[in-house]
């Protein structure tokens, strides 16, 4: 996920340089749930600077302090899988709110609708790159009213608790919870957590990052599209930094930090062959910057769902 404050942006860009760590941009103009810096991901190991990093059996999260920096964290892509054609992913959709404005998190079903057509179109290289295997079908949609679940954030209770709630499916379902997504943008879980805690199993997204939302340069959808990506097994580009095993994959060139925006000619990894990967969607790209997933992320998803999720 992404952190929407710019204090957060510049102080985790200094400690990235300090640290290596990973961090992740601000959502311009859209700060109304700023975390402290150390309170954002409760679940996992700290660097010395005290910023949360995930442990493997942590969450995918987009924007967070250190996410994905953990080298110890790096699971290597499963070998052998091959594509079969295409697979049909049941999903169901469960919008949270804390009322029956909009500005309380009650989107339409025609949102949700459209929110779904842009999945399946990044997914399907509907906007370049390559083609993954999945389409996403929707097979529920439900409404719940609750303020503290609306504003959940990772790993609290609330998330618990509504999750507990509302799960629906199997390990080849995908359940998506729509509210405030707390201090962020969205969050997701790993495939290989959901054989210990199917409950939890899902992502996470800020129901204003949908089509059409109000966080500008973040309202395309495709934050929807980015922790996905992570359900299915995929790392930020910056995973790992310019180090050899970066995220893990071949044909994305190596990245020493996220994207803010999108600066064509970025280039953090000198050494290494190629620009960074500002148009693919497990960069933190603006919405309107996202266009790709590799064909090396596409073996990589579905090795991983292959393995935990058929």
């Amino acid at each position: 996920m992404r952190s929407r404050t710019r204090f957060l942006a510049a102080l985790a860009a200094i400690v990235a340089v300090a640290t290596g760590f990973t961090v992740a941009p601000a959502a311009a103009g859209h700060e109304p749930h700023a975390a402290s810096l150390c309170s954002a991901l409760p679940l996992a190991g700290q660097n010395t600077f005290g910023l949360t990093t995930l442990a493997q059996g942590g969450s995918a999260a987009r924007g967070e302090p250190g996410a994905m920096g953990n080298q110890a964290a790096f699971v290597a892509t499963p070998k052998g899988a091959k594509s079969t054609g295409v697979v049909t992913v049941p999903v169901h959709f469960h919008v949270l709110r804390a009322g029956l404005s909009y500005e309380q998190g009650n989107v339409k079903q025609s949102t949700v609708k459209r929110q779904m057509d842009v999945l399946n179109r990044a997914f399907a290289g509907g906007y370049g790159g390559a083609a993954m295997p999945y389409q996403f079908v929707l097979a529920s949609l439900d409404y719940t009213t609750n303020p503290e679940w609306f504003t959940m954030s990772y790993g609290s209770p609330a998330e618990r608790e509504a999750k507990a709630a509302l799960h629906r499916g199997g390990a080849g379902a995908l359940n998506i919870y729509s509210g405030t997504a707390g201090a962020n943008l969205g969050w997701a879980t790993w495939p290989w957590m959901q054989k210990e805690h199917p409950e939890l199993d899902g992502i996470v997204i800020d129901f204003d990052s949908m089509p059409g939302g109000n966080i500008e340069g973040f309202n395309l959808g495709h934050t929807a599209t980015h922790e996905a990506g992570h359900w299915v097994g995929l790392y930020h580009t910056f995973q790992g930094g310019c180090s050899n095993s970066g995220d893990g994959v071949e044909d994305t060139p190596r990245e020493f930090v996220p994207t803010s925006g999108c600066p064509e000619g970025k280039d953090t990894c000198t050494r290494d062959p190629g620009l960074d990967p500002i148009h693919n969607y497990m960069d933190y790209s603006t919405d309107p910057c996202y266009s790709e997933f590799s064909q090396g992320q596409v073996d990589r998803a579905v090795g991983f769902f292959t393995q935990y999720r058929t």
